[in-house]
Parts: C-alpha cells; sequence; structure tokens
C-alpha cells in the first residue's frame, strides 16, 4: 500500500502537569493545544485515559474533550481512548452521545480494553460490582446496542435510551490494539484501527495487524472502507541537539511509572539532575528509544517510512514535550516539516 499524500495527521494528548505546574493550568494548556492543532492543520485531537498517575491530567478524557469542543470548530475530537473495562457501557454511550451534540459530526470514540492503570487502581475504578468480569467483546455489544438503539433479540436492557436521543450523535468507533486482538475486533465490528506503535514499536506486528484487519473487515455505516490509524511518540525541535534534551523527561518519567511513583511530570532540569544508576540510565533509555527524535525533517522522514511500512491511512502522534509553549511550537515544526517532504517527493527530479 501506498502512503496517501498528503499524509493525514492527528494529535493524541496525554494532558501533562509538568513539575511546577497546576492541574488547572494543564488542562488550560491543554486546550490551547488542541486549538493550536487545529489552526496547524492536524485531522483530529484525542486525548488518552490514564489513572493514578502524577504526571497526566487525562483521567476523564469526556471533559477535556467536552472543554475544547467550545474552543475548536473543525478539528474532530475524540477519546484515544476509553478504557472500556473500567466503565459501564451506557455511560460511556450517553457521554458520547452528549459529546456529539456539543461538536456535531467530528466526535470519535476510541475504545481499549486495558485499564489505563496499575492492577489496584482499576479494581477501585470498577468497584464492588465488578465491571472487570464482564468480556472485552461483551461490553463493546451493549455499547454498540445503548449507543445505537438497536437491541439484539432478548436483550435484557431492550428499550433502554441513552440521552440524549436523537439521530446521528452515536460516533465512529475505533478500537485501540497494541497486537492482533484488537484488529479481530476492529474488523468484526467494522470500526477503525488504532494502532499503538508507540506502545510497541514493533513495525512488523503492526503491519500484520493492519493486513489482517482489512482482510476481515466488515463494513459499517460509519466505515464503509477500513482505516487504519497508527500512534507514535514524537519529540522534536529545530535541531537534533535539542529534541535529544527535550526527549529526556519522557524517560525519566516512564522509569518512575516502572517504579509505582506518582510523580509531576518531570522539567528537562530536573531529568537532566537525575542521579541515574546505570541500570535506571539503560532503561530510560530504551522508553526513549520507542520515540521518534529528532529535528522536523528527520521526524518527518521517519513518520512517511512508518506509515509506509505499517500499511497506516494515517498517523496520529503524541508530542512528549513538557513545556506547553514548546509543545504548541512542535506541532507546527512537525506539519510544516512533512509536507515540505511530500512537495520534495511530487517535485519531478
Amino acid at each position: 500500500m501506498s502512503v496517501s499524500s498528503p499524509l493525514p495527521l492527528s494529535v493524541l494528548d496525554l494532558v501533562p502537569v509538568p513539575l511546577g505546574s497546576s492541574a488547572a493550568e494543564s488542562v488550560e494548556a491543554a486546550l490551547a493545544y488542541a486549538k493550536a492543532a487545529e489552526d496547524a492543520g492536524f485531522a483530529r485531537y484525542w486525548v488518552a485515559e490514564h489513572h493514578n498517575m502524577g504526571a497526566l491530567a487525562s483521567s476523564v478524557p469526556l471533559a477535556v474533550l467536552s472543554a475544547a469542543s467550545q474552543r475548536t470548530s473543525r478539528i474532530r475530537l475524540g477519546s484515544g481512548g476509553v478504557m472500556l473495562p473500567n466503565h459501564a457501557p451506557l455511560a460511556v454511550a450517553e457521554g458520547y452521545r452528549l459529546l456529539s451534540a456539543l461538536a456535531p459530526d467530528r466526535v470519535d470514540l476510541g475504545l481499549g480494553r486495558a485499564p489505563g492503570t496499575d492492577g489496584r487502581t482499576a479494581r477501585a475504578l470498577r468497584g464492588a460490582q465488578g465491571l472487570m468480569e464482564e468480556s472485552f467483546e461483551r461490553q463493546l455489544s451493549d455499547l454498540i446496542a445503548f449507543g445505537t438503539g438497536q437491541y439484539p433479540a432478548g436483550h435484557p436492557f431492550a428499550g433502554t435510551v441513552a440521552a440524549p436521543a436523537g439521530e446521528g450523535l452515536f460516533p465512529p468507533l475505533w478500537i485501540l490494539s497494541s497486537s492482533g486482538y484488537g484488529a479481530h475486533v476492529a474488523a468484526k465490528v467494522g470500526a477503525g484501527l488504532a494502532f499503538a506503535w508507540h506502545i510497541n514499536p514493533d513495525t512488523a506486528q503492526a503491519r500484520a495487524a493492519a493486513d489482517a484487519y482489512r482482510r476481515a473487515f466488515e463494513p459499517s455505516d460509519a466505515f464503509p472502507e477500513s482505516r487504519v490509524l497508527v500512534a507514535a511518540s514524537v519529540v522534536t525541535a529545530p535541531t537534533a541537539e535539542e529534541a535529544e534534551e527535550l526527549s529526556l523527561p519522557l524517560g525519566l518519567m516512564f522509569l518512575r511509572l516502572t517504579r509505582g511513583e506518582s510523580a509531576p511530570y518531570p522539567t528537562v532540569a530536573e531529568a537532566k539532575a537525575y542521579p541515574y544508576t546505570p541500570q535506571e540510565r539503560a532503561l530510560a533509555d530504551s522508553m526513549r528509544r520507542r520515540a521518534i527524535i529528532g529535528d522536523p525533517a528527520t521526524v518527518a522522514a521517519r513518520l512517511h517510512a512508518l506509515a509506509r511500512d505499517t500499511a497506516a491511512d494515517e498517523l496520529i502522534i503524541s508530542l512528549n514535550i513538557p513545556d506547553p509553549a514548546q509543545r504548541r511550537a512542535s506541532l507546527k515544526l512537525v506539519m510544516d516539516a512533512v509536507r515540505a517532504q511530500e512537495a520534495r517527493d511530487l517535485t519531478p527530479a
């Protein structure tokens, strides 16, 4: 499969809370980031669901997206994703139908089956009723029934109306995947496939998942044709040296996550001053290697190669940069570099 030109680009936001910043400041920065993404020409602004992480304020994507719907007018807004085992399907259906009322025809509902947190926090989220006892596919089936109002025969909740009522409010579904399982589910229900290459940077496995999804894809009203989106973590700056420095907090954040520590997102100064042991340094560097790091031209080349090698229809990038102003500036750096490369590729020799 050849990469379409121009390559559609979208943005995944984790809503970082840098050291010295408050949650209120970080959410306000996220809203400015969504608007900057729209102005730069990105197709979607998605928010990921994470819990028990002091570095991130993305515990309730719907809240951030609802506010972003009032700051933007064109960009699609979505979850990347809702971790469905943490939630009652009816609550998800109602929340995203309401978001569609706030932002008509520009909402996506991305769904994952991981908890987005540690096991203890997942149990706390799911409460005594034990939502985790339901299989992901059963929860997904219920969500679709609630969202569309189309219930299978004998469904115990048939006739329940997910509010707000009305046609066209249930958004297109995307299934998040870092393996072949999500590809199978997405194909079966006629949803889009979002492969988490930033979590599992195995390009061959991403391509295999995309191919399997397309072979088994069953068209739906929302997706008459298959659609593959691949997620990548990106750190860019005007020079490679600056980008390398800006990526240092990413390594320290993941190091702390592996130790179960909940702390604000590190600044560059904090990451540079941190007293790593050799083992900690190796782990932090291995996590940074999952990201695409470099000057804009290098990043653009690697993004195009990723889209080609994974047969992606679209890429969604997570710009893991703690400073809000630098993060917004990086949006334009990436978009301009990707479009410049496409222009060069189309210019006759």
